[in-house]
């Protein structure tokens, strides 16, 4: 990329994890067709999450902490997740998170870091330091491939790739210590095995659930589904070097699989609301 074209860039980057919050969606897709809007061509994923919180009147009878400081905390927090050099802005509820250079897989990739992220980050919080969102949405997309124009990405950015609901009981010290230590065990484990694991999984509906993989046979297989992008469904299991349930699984979804670890326990709880 030329001098000149970098230069237009960090007109819209910052030198440190910082992010910048605007007044609408149509400021931002004007501030990302800026961008494009070099000698160069660029191309660049989209991510979203959106945090979605309890009504504001309940929020003040339980919290001095507000929704936005709460946006505040987790996106200080996830800022420093990508690169420097990637735009970060905030509308209203929404995260937008500009990935500048990559593709439609690295948006992905990005999207899951993201929401790992967040999970952890929601379930160890502690009390006065952020509301707890009730509900969040996360999507991704890219530019130019598969959308061709501004408006168009960041609307499929906007549409829902994974939703879930979050559990609203705090961690006590106890239990975020032991936390800590099922993450060391299963950093470990995945280090070993050369996959990515999941200390928390998502609430996903019943009627999600069954879109993705039959109820009957997640249970069976002992995995659990937690997204499909194009050909390739993603399911946690506790043990994910299982090729006989990895090959079951590819005939009966006609997909290719990518499995993430997680600990038994937390299969077990999420596979019991399948029930």
């Amino acid at each position: 990329m030329g001098s000149a074209a970098t230069s237009h860039l960090l007109e819209h980057t910052q030198s440190v994890h910082t992010y910048r919050s605007l007044e609408t969606v149509e400021g931002f897709a004007a501030m990302v067709q800026s961008i494009v809007d070099t000698p160069f061509t660029i191309q660049f994923a989209l991510v979203t999450i959106t945090l979605c919180f309890e009504a504001e009147g309940k929020m003040q009878a339980n919290s001095h902490v507000s929704a936005e400081q709460s946006i505040d905390y987790y996106l200080s927090n996830l800022r420093p997740l990508v690169r420097k050099t990637d735009v970060v802005v905030l509308v209203d509820h929404t995260c937008y998170f500009l990935l500048l250079g990559a593709d439609l897989e690295g948006g992905q990739t990005v999207q899951m870091r993201l929401r790992d992220a967040l999970f952890w980050q929601v379930h160890n919080v502690n009390d006065g330091e952020a509301l707890r969102p009730c509900y969040v949405r996360i999507g991704h997309s890219a530019y130019p491939f598969p959308h061709e124009d501004i408006s168009s990405c960041i609307m499929a950015a906007n549409d829902i790739c994974l939703s879930f609901e979050m559990e609203k009981t705090p961690c006590d010290t106890s239990t975020r210590a032991g936390h800590e230590m099922q993450e060391a065990e299963l950093s470990a484990l995945a280090r070993k095995l050369g996959v990515p694991y999941l200390l928390l999984l998502p609430q996903l509906s019943p009627a999600k659930v069954k879109l993705l993989v039959n109820a009957k046979l997640a249970q069976e297989l002992r995995c659990y589904p937690l997204g499909r992008e194009r050909g390739t469904l993603t399911v946690a299991m506790s043990n994910p070097c299982d090729s006989s349930a990895l090959a079951r699984l590819r005939r009966e979804t006609g997909l290719h699989i990518f499995p993430v670890l997680t600990h038994p326990q937390t299969l077990q709880t999420a596979l019991d609301q399948l029930l």
